[in-house]
């Protein structure tokens, strides 16, 4: 029911992801920016964790052989159905023959195309998310370009839904991130640590699912030379030898042998996946107790204060 006109700069099929396998060297992956992703599954009417699209930086064209219903979520990119423009954030009626149209980001990374019920999509290892360097999951294993041909499923859906006034998510181009000290922080000289928190990053070109290299103040973390490969998580921020940093993204390694300075808070793992090439990024200090109190209020936020908006929602 879907075709593919353009892929656009990079389309991939994401779902919640395939937990409990990075002891054998495969990331969870799923969804870069899951809560955007879960919004756009909840406006179409379907569980927060159905297969759609997840498509970056724009260029994505679609055309539509059967009524239904979309909704877009995430990165602002200038959306059109047959030319016309359509909101983000929100639930779209589409009829057969109509072509939907993402443009060049203008904030944000990464923008969520869900339909009614779902996508169709073989599971593998328990997901249909998409890993690219090991070419497996989603639509063979690799990104959408023009030609594919995608179907809806026949999961249970619920009538489309309108995001309440408040609950929408801001995105910009600066990104800020609440971290706790992660294991070899102590490494680093005390204005390397003061660098960390005071000046912003740029996000290089070398950005995407798996990581961002960043560009900003030299950060010093001693000798390293003698590190052994220790655990990664999405968040992890690691400090290689010419002091730039690595900050590990959706389908980063699983293990690394960079000094780990700095990890993100839970709560806001979703920011990460909006990381563009150019974006700035800063960190704040998050203090250990704070940091379950935050991921309690956000997912409170959709879970509980309206109704259970989003059931399930604890990521």
């Amino acid at each position: 029911m879907i075709e593919v006109l353009n892929g656009g700069t990079r389309a991939t099929i994401q779902d919640a992801g395939r937990p409990g396998y990075r002891h054998v060297g495969i990331p969870q992956s799923g969804a870069a920016d899951k809560l955007s992703f879960a919004l756009a599954n909840w406006m179409a009417g379907n569980r927060w964790d159905a297969p759609a699209i997840e498509c970056a930086l724009g260029g994505l064209h679609l055309r539509f052989t059967e009524s239904t219903t979309i909704a877009l979520a995430g990165a602002e990119m200038w959306a059109q159905i047959n030319g016309q423009n359509v909101k983000n954030f929100s639930a779209i009626p589409v009829a057969s023959g109509d072509i939907l149209t993402l443009s060049f980001v203008r904030d944000g990374c990464r923008a969520y195309i869900a339909i009614s019920g779902g996508l169709k999509i073989p599971e593998f290892m328990g997901s249909a998310s998409t890993y690219l360097p090991a070419e497996f999951g989603g639509y063979e294993g690799r990104a959408l370009r023009a030609g594919d041909k995608l179907s809806a499923s026949n999961r249970p859906r619920e009538a489309p839904r309108k995001i309440p006034t408040g609950y929408t998510p801001r995105l910009s181009r600066h990104i800020v991130l609440r971290t706790r000290t992660a294991p070899e922080w102590k490494q680093l000289s005390k204005p390397s640590q003061r660098h960390l928190f005071v000046s912003p990053f740029i996000a290089t070109p070398a950005t995407d699912r798996m990581g961002s290299r960043l560009r900003g103040d030299r950060i010093d973390s001693g000798n390293t030379l003698s590190m052994t490969s220790s655990p990664l998580l999405p968040g992890t921020l690691q400090v290689p030898p010419d002091g730039q940093p690595i900050l590990i993204l959706a389908d980063g390694h699983c293990t690394g042998g960079y000094p780990r300075v700095l990890q993100v808070i839970r709560a806001d793992l979703w920011l990460l996946g909006q990381i563009a090439p150019g974006s700035q990024v800063s960190f704040r200090r998050c203090f250990k107790d704070d940091a379950p109190e935050i991921l309690a209020s956000r997912n409170s936020f959709y879970s509980g204060d309206y109704g259970g908006m989003i059931e399930g929602f604890a990521f």
